[in-house]
């Protein structure tokens, strides 16, 4: 009775947590997210990689969900059934050379659920935001004809994704996998035009609504083989295929009058210039690469490293392209735990992390390129009799740059993770 009470109340806590994923925008607002599709994620998914600075192509384990690569399903424990769910808390210091301001925020991060139906097929689902949009900034112009004028931009919204990944071994030291994703979600921009030096002058404003509803893949293969009788070396290598996200938009251009930069204003329509219903949009993704080294010595500790690269100079909105360069990002990281099989000892059977990583963006703004840089730590606490576990992750970053009037971001992130072994494909003998 308490195992069908258990099971049932995973079930319960993963149609929930994947409701709340799958429709919450992520991450604070960020002026850079006015830029391609805005915040994309990492596609380092759980709580436990994100400790050790991301790393994340050539990891695996009998109870770790890994999306960033779907061979890595493979290795889940073939009479398994995992839950993996995370939330997260970001606090954020967003200065210029003159100014600065706080921020904060909390959110669900990602849910995921795996299991085996044969001993070399094995099956993962879960969801996750894939970006996220929101900024509110205002630049001010001078004209000797027009005085002073406005342009506002304004944007919110995002990407989600839900995901179905597959992983097959091939011999006892391959493995191959693949995920399919279905991407969705909404964006809305404004763009507003104002004199407020000018009452004779009528102010214009220009909104986009778009709507996505399409699906991506990716693919991964993965080695590992022993070195000696204590060392085991791991190989991975990711593909994103590139694909166009298709959707519709929404264009609408009016003239406008009377409170047009005031939150919850009335917006009074003079007239309509342009209004588009339900066209045809597009995004073109580009196809991206990753590989990744790892060497683990029996359960005592392990080492990783990743390079990912993307060719985002490739992106178009609607068969435009935007000037966005290509990116790529190095992390490594390491784990140690100092007695896996302690009985006497809780903090010994204690996972510990500690990464970094380095990444140049895809956003490249008037020559300045806006890099990200940051390190973390985590741990890994065992739960009591169990093979379930709570992960925690710390993240201290940067992004941005202070020169060229841009904007800055300094910040801390926490995540929690919970990771639930449950032992479902056990044929019993007793009951």
């Amino acid at each position: 009775m308490k195992k069908f009470f258990l099971n049932r109340l995973i079930l319960t806590a993963l149609i929930v947590m994947m409701t709340g994923v799958t429709f919450a925008q992520a991450d604070l607002d960020s002026p850079y997210s006015m830029f391609g599709l805005g915040q994309v994620r990492n596609k380092t998914m759980n709580a436990q990689l994100k400790g050790m600075g991301g790393v994340a192509n050539a990891m695996s384990g009998k109870n770790m969900l890994n999306a960033a690569n779907p061979a890595s399903y493979a290795m889940i424990d073939t009479l398994a059934f995992l839950f993996d769910a995370g939330i997260y808390a970001k606090s954020s210091t967003f200065s210029t050379s003159a100014l600065s301001e706080n921020a904060s925020c909390a959110s669900f991060d990602y849910v995921a659920m795996g299991f085996a139906p044969t001993r070399w097929w094995k099956v993962a689902l879960g969801a996750q935001p894939y970006s996220a949009v929101g900024y509110n900034v205002v630049t001010t112009f001078n004209n000797e004809v027009l005085g002073k004028y406005e342009q506002a931009f304004q944007g919110e919204g995002g990407l989600n994704q839900v995901f179905l990944g597959n992983a097959f071994r091939l011999g006892k030291h391959l493995s191959v996998g693949a995920n399919v994703n279905y991407v969705f979600g909404d964006s809305k921009s404004t763009t507003t035009l104002s004199y407020p030096d000018s009452t004779f002058i009528i102010c214009s404003r220009r909104s986009r609504d778009v709507m996505i509803s399409s699906f991506m893949f990716d693919y991964g293969i993965m080695y590992q083989g022993q070195l000696g009788n204590d060392f085991t070396l791991g190989v991975g290598v990711t593909y994103n295929q590139k694909i166009n996200l298709r959707g519709s938009q929404t264009l609408y251009v009016r003239s406008v009058e009377a409170g047009i930069n005031e939150e919850n204003s009335v917006e009074y329509v003079i007239d309509t210039i342009v209004f588009e219903k339900d066209k045809n949009a597009s995004y073109t993704l580009p196809h991206a690469f990753g590989v990744g080294v790892s060497l683990q010595k029996n359960n005592r500790w392990t080492l990783g490293v990743d390079f990912n690269w993307a060719d985002w100079s490739s992106f178009a909105k609607n068969g435009v392209s935007d000037p966005l360069q290509d990116s790529w990002s190095v992390a490594v990281g390491g784990e140690y735990i100092p007695s896996s099989t302690s009985i006497s000892n809780y903090w010994t059977r204690v996972s510990y992390r500690l990464g970094g990583f380095y990444e140049q963006t895809y956003l490249n703004i008037n020559g300045t390129s806006i890099n990200k840089i940051g390190v973390s730590a985590g741990m890994t606490l065992p739960m009591p009799r169990s093979q379930s576990r709570v992960n925690l992750g710390l993240e201290l970053g940067k992004c941005g740059t202070k020169s060229a009037n841009l904007i800055q971001e300094n910040y801390v992130k926490l995540t929690v993770g919970i990771s639930i072994f449950e032992r479902w494909f056990v044929k019993r003998k007793y009951n």
